[in-house]
């Protein structure tokens, strides 16, 4: 028995050695484990624009989204982070919605035990409606963004952690395919 935790010890110090020799923190070896190949990031922005197939357009930091796809049909699906701390938020352009805002918060609340929270933001050249939802260990996001240009982009986000400014960074570039606003972000 003595033996083994003295083994235990040595194996300990040596992978803490081997992280300071290679720079990586016990968190990214945490992200690692535990949340795939999405556990290093930079801290100089990487931005990119995708247009999807539902007349969305998205510019995003390469460092905390991964490439946007089109989920379904009509829906841009934009993913970050790991299992630690995941967040997902689709886009979708339709028509379908009476009141997107309360049908999709009724839908949640039948579902799970949830607390609304009044939640605001602001997305250049549109007006926006927006809600929150903590829902136990994950919160959730639903906004409708009506822009000047006539057309309304509506947003689910689903989050893992309780940082919401990513979320809102991603939407304040966002926008219909065609009525980019001059204050998007610079892609590289």
């Amino acid at each position: 028995m003595e033996k083994t935790k003295h083994a235990l010890a040595a194996l300990l110090a040596a992978v803490a050695l081997m992280l300071s020799l290679t720079g990586c923190s016990f968190n990214d070896l945490m992200l690692y484990l535990y949340g795939g190949d999405d556990f290093t990031t930079s801290d100089t922005p990487d931005y990119a624009s995708w247009d999807g197939d539902n007349g969305v357009t998205v510019v995003y930091d390469k460092n905390k989204w991964q490439q946007p796809t089109m989920a379904q049909d009509d829906t841009l699906s934009v993913t970050g982070g790991n299992r630690l701390g995941y967040t997902v938020v689709l886009l979708q352009v339709t028509d379908q919605y009476t009141d997107f805002l309360a049908q999709s918060g009724q839908e949640l609340e039948e579902t799970t035990g949830t607390v609304k929270y009044d939640f605001s933001f602001t997305v250049p050249d549109a007006a926006v409606q927006a809600v929150r939802y903590d829902c136990g260990s994950y919160q959730t996001i639903f906004a409708q963004v009506d822009y000047d240009c006539g057309q309304t982009i509506y947003m689910t986000a689903a989050a893992k952690t309780s940082d919401y400014q990513p979320i809102i960074d991603l939407m304040q570039n966002v926008w219909p395919t065609g009525a980019t606003p001059e204050t998007a972000a610079q892609v590289s």
